[in-house]
């Protein structure tokens, strides 16, 4: 797996979780958030640009189903 996939897979399991448990923290969200930023650390510019954008798609699709729940 590249560091590519690696952080858009921990991206989307982020997502998944906070989803789950909206509005609040949890230490299953910060382990999440500590290897993310590892990972991010790896990525070219590029790759951080695609991704910036892909995190911004993720955020509102959460914010929606938060809204519509």
């Amino acid at each position: 797996m590249t560091v590519y996939d690696r952080y858009r897979t921990l991206l989307h399991k982020l997502a998944l979780v906070r989803a789950r448990a909206p509005g609040g923290e949890s230490p299953e969200v910060d382990a999440l958030l500590d290897t993310m930023d590892e990972v991010w650390d790896a990525l070219s510019a590029g790759e951080r640009a695609a991704l910036e954008r892909e995190r911004a798609r993720l955020a509102v699709a959460v914010d929606t189903r938060a809204v519509l729940a």
